[in-house]
């Protein structure tokens, strides 16, 4: 373990007064790692990123970021708003975090620029910066269409999430069939499309709004990467974390449209 302040500390003290200053720093510098959970110097860009923008948790990003969508596309709608309770609902905050959450939402209205946010969180956890940028392309597909600010925004994120534009797209396109109108169909391939969505959510057709809940928030949290992480899963199941939980969230929502429930 290499404490990066600590070394910066003792080199930095080293430099104005030989030996004492050198330990002086050191103790200084290590005091900062240990408050600032510093091991790595890979930590230190991620802290210092927070000290400017604030704390880059997930939950904190993802409503800055929908705030500032539903801004950008002109004007923030009562569907706007839906969406955001229906994500607090999804990631299970309680009450205190939503509250915090609907600030971080407005606050993301006016927000000048979010990437240093969406970098730090890249860096910090990983396998979550794909499943923000989906919540995103949920929450920039309400109005129906996109304006040059959305799209901008989105791509300038996208590039610090380190998604490439194929994964963009077909996002688009998922949730653009999501919230586009059915259309008359064949009954056979909705059907089959009905049974995968319980499968993967394992439940029963037939089952309850209630019973497709509970299992949908199972479901979520089992595979939440930090779940995964501690149960030891490896780093490729915990990288595939966040497309299994795009699977789940396309599955509830085909089967809550399908029921009739919010």
């Amino acid at each position: 373990m290499l404490w990066p302040v600590t070394v910066m500390g003792a080199l930095v003290g080293g430099l104005g007064g030989a030996l004492p200053g050198a330990l002086l720093g050191a103790v200084v510098g290590h005091a900062l790692d240990r408050y600032w959970q510093l091991r790595r110097w890979r930590d230190l860009p991620i802290r210092l990123a927070e000290l400017r923008t604030g704390p880059a948790d997930f939950e904190r990003v993802l409503f800055l970021c929908l705030g500032r969508l539903a801004k950008a596309s002109g004007r923030v709608s009562q569907v706007h708003l839906q969406l955001a309770r229906d994500l607090m609902q999804l990631y299970r905050l309680d009450e205190a975090a939503c509250l915090r959450a609907m600030h971080d939402f407005n606050q993301g209205k006016t927000a000048a620029d979010l990437r240093p946010l969406v970098r730090a969180l890249r860096k910090r956890e990983p396998a979550r910066a794909a499943e923000l940028l989906d919540s995103c392309w949920r929450m920039a597909v309400v109005p129906g269409q996109l304006s040059d600010e959305v799209r901008t925004l989105l791509a300038d994120w996208a590039a610090e999430a380190g998604l490439a534009q194929s994964e963009q797209q077909r996002m688009h396109q998922r949730h653009q069939r999501t919230q586009a109108p059915p259309r008359s169909r064949s009954a056979v391939p909705r059907q089959d499309a009905l049974r995968r969505a319980a499968s993967l959510l394992k439940v029963d057709l037939a089952d309850s709004p209630e019973v497709i809940k509970r299992a949908y928030r199972r479901q979520l949290s089992l595979h939440h990467p930090d779940k995964l992480a501690a149960r030891g899963a490896g780093n490729v199941e915990q990288g595939n974390a966040g497309e299994r939980i795009r699977q789940i969230q396309e599955a509830y929502e085909l089967l809550r449209r399908h029921k009739g429930f919010r």
